[in-house]
């Protein structure tokens, strides 16, 4: 199976008759929302309250996704990245996971032949699925509030066989769908945002239809979409103390990611999706604090140093990211050496990640 990512509109390409599979296309919808939708948008002035972060995978408290589910997969990914990597797991939260499903059964909705909507936006009162125009509309309408951060990835798969393909299984596409939201800069950093609350939703629809030729055509659409609660006061990691994804034992961490398939482009001069960069590194202190990164290098396992780019956007003052220039090698171990000043305590971070193969 060919694995690329792509924004809308989503292009798929036709095979030779005699092919079975096409690829899967990917897509990344905006981060963030309007009414207080992005990591940047003020929470409630409630003071936050210094917690002990998570240590361990084991500690993780329980969800009820069922077993098997596209939505256990993605949630179990994302609380593992969110507590390995010291930014602290999650609970879940049922209204935001009534929000979220009701928004991609909304896409889902809209369109029809394999063609769907993406985006954070609502429009058609007339949908039934309809809950709000912005993810903070319909996070409050589900019973949260308005303060959230909202995440969303649009899969399609397109199959072309004359017997039932082999389809990944929802747990499969969870999990993928979730990895394509880290592989990234606005979508990593709302993920890891300073919160104590989250859920998400992963909705699918399939398009049949058979061919003149006895082929038939399978079109299948996902939308994984997760909303982070803003409403209580946000978790610190600690005066001076910073916190990265990925750090140290990360592994299976994806080698390449494309800019320009990503809404807010991080580099809006790269437009063309199929220029390949390497894995966005995130750090980030306390928001409202100063992150000021004073040295930074990232090597490969021969002690190669791998050029990177800083000036992704979106990124506050209290982050950083580091971008390989190029892609990086499959299966491989990579270095990263960050030194600086958080709140204008010195720190030193360095870990190794790996790459998937």
């Amino acid at each position: 199976m060919r694995l690329s990512h792509r924004l809308h509109p989503a292009s798929i390409a036709r095979p030779l008759p005699h092919a079975v599979l096409i690829g899967t296309l990917l897509g990344l919808s905006a981060c963030g929302g309007g009414g207080g939708g992005s990591p940047d948008a003020a929470p409630p002035a409630t003071p936050a309250v210094e917690t002990t972060v998570q240590a361990s995978v084991d500690e993780l408290p329980p969800s009820g996704y069922p077993a098997g589910s596209g939505e256990l997969a993605a949630w179990t990914y994302f609380q593992a990245a969110r507590t390995q990597c010291g930014f602290g797991a999650l609970e879940q939260n049922v209204a935001l996971d009534t929000a979220s499903r009701a928004h991609g059964q909304y896409l889902l909705a809209e369109g029809s032949d394999g063609a769907y909507a993406t985006g954070h936006a609502e429009a058609n009162l007339n949908n039934p699925f309809y809950t709000g125009a912005l993810a903070a509309d319909r996070a409050q309408f589900a019973g949260y509030g308005p303060y959230v951060v909202e995440l969303l990835t649009a899969s399609t798969e397109t199959y072309v066989s004359a017997t039932p393909p082999r389809q990944p299984t929802a747990a499969q596409r969870g999990e993928r769908d979730m990895r394509s939201l880290l592989n990234s800069v606005a979508h990593l950093r709302g993920a890891m945002t300073a919160a104590r609350v989250g859920g998400l939703a992963a909705v699918t629809k399939e398009d049949r239809r058979t061919g003149p030729d006895g082929l038939t055509t399978l079109v299948v659409n996902q939308r994984l979409g997760m909303l982070v609660g803003r409403q209580e006061s946000a978790p610190l990691l600690g005066a001076g103390k910073v916190a990265s994804y990925p750090c140290e034992g990360s592994i299976g961490i994806d080698y390449a990611f494309a800019p320009a398939t990503e809404e807010p482009n991080p580099f809006p001069r790269i437009t063309d999706p199929a220029v390949q960069m390497g894995p966005p590194i995130y750090l980030r202190t306390d928001e409202g604090g100063e992150l000021l990164v004073t040295r930074y290098t990232l090597t490969d396992s021969a002690g190669n140093v791998v050029p990177v780019r800083t000036h992704a956007v979106p990124q506050s003052g209290h982050e950083f990211f580091m971008v390989p220039r190029s892609q990086l090698a499959p299966d491989a171990r990579y270095s990263v050496d960050l030194e600086g000043t958080a709140n204008g305590a010195n720190f030193h971070q360095q870990f190794d990640f790996r790459t998937r193969s």
